[in-house]
């Protein structure tokens, strides 16, 4: 089988605060081939974020940095890459979505020359093709008039047009990796259906690999292949998406699934896991989910709990798997 396009293996991210070490990322690994889609879930602050932006070298340092791990990229290893090299990398190979469209684009230039920029750097292309190629891009992502579009500022632009922009923005040198961030949270429903059909669509049409990171878990049954449940900073479940939904292993993945609200008469309420995250400054001892689980065990409670595969291209680390 060929290498991956991207393999994550032990990857930590430490924050030095005045307050001690956080943790925030500890030991995450995964892989994606050229052209898939994989979806990073869980709740807010288990480190999907700063995985993502650990993945283009973008995390904020000081106080965070990569302590100890690869992230193989078509054959580099992003971790140990030079400034000059990440330049040339990122906006071409990779690309990046991220939440808030506004923070992404620049009030005082228009949305061509933003999304031109990446032309003139990458491709080495005039002014006039650059703005040329960014007109086609605005197209392409469904933008109706795009010329306009092209000529506008971002506070011109309606929430669902600025995020087609971003996606216009991240797409215009046909990157081999797209990670997006939460792309579709400042969203109405139905500006959030055409973002996830306009992202499978030119994934289709590109051949591009996709990472999406988002704590809905109705976005993930819609658009990805493989799903990484995180917990805590670590990796607690990764499957095929199908299995994951039909057979979730982890307790903390059965958790999530029960909260999702449901249409069903017969559920009177949301199911809620309960307790709360553990702090990032005081990781419990063993399992980090242990103090919320049903089914913790005295071994839990003391030693970290192995990673068991499920013989079908999934893996979840739990002792009641063990």
């Amino acid at each position: 089988m060929s290498a991956p396009l991207l393999a994550v293996d032990d990857l930590r991210v430490h924050l030095f605060t005045p307050r001690g070490v956080v943790r925030a990322v500890d030991g995450v690994g995964f892989s994606l081939p050229a052209g898939a889609s994989l979806g990073i879930v869980g709740e807010s602050g288990c480190g999907k974020t700063m995985t993502a932006l650990s993945l283009m070298r973008l995390i904020p340092s000081p106080p965070a940095r990569i302590v100890s791990g690869r992230i193989m990229f078509d054959g580099e290893d992003i971790a140990a890459l030079g400034e000059a090299r990440l330049r040339e990398l990122r906006g071409d190979a990779i690309a990046m979505i991220y939440q808030d469209p506004m923070t992404t684009l620049n009030p005082v230039f228009t949305v061509g020359e933003q999304i031109a920029e990446a032309v003139r750097l990458h491709r080495d292309a005039s002014r006039a093709a650059a703005l040329a190629r960014a007109t086609e891009m605005l197209e392409l992502v469904g933008i109706a008039d795009p010329a306009r579009c092209a000529r506008s500022y971002p506070h011109q632009l309606s929430g669902g047009m600025r995020q087609r922009a971003v996606i216009a923005m991240a797409l215009v040198c046909h990157p081999k990796l797209l990670i997006a961030d939460e792309p579709t949270t400042a969203l109405d429903v139905t500006i959030q259906a055409q973002i996830l059909d306009l992202m499978r669509r030119l994934q289709g049409e590109m051949a591009t690999a996709i990472i999406l990171i988002t704590h809905d878990l109705g976005v993930i049954a819609d658009l990805v292949d493989t799903v990484v449940v995180m917990y805590a900073g670590k990796v607690v479940e990764r499957a095929p998406v199908r299995r994951l939904f039909a057979t979730p292993r982890h307790p903390y993945t059965q958790g999530l699934l029960r909260s999702v609200p449901s249409l069903d008469a017969r559920e009177h309420r949301m199911r809620t896991i309960e307790g709360a995250v553990p702090s990032a400054l005081a990781m419990p001892p063993g399992c980090r989910f242990h103090p919320r689980c049903a089914l913790a065990r005295d071994i839990c409670r003391r030693e970290e709990p192995p990673v068991v595969g499920d013989g079908a291209g999934g893996e979840a680390a739990c002792w009641a798997l063990a």
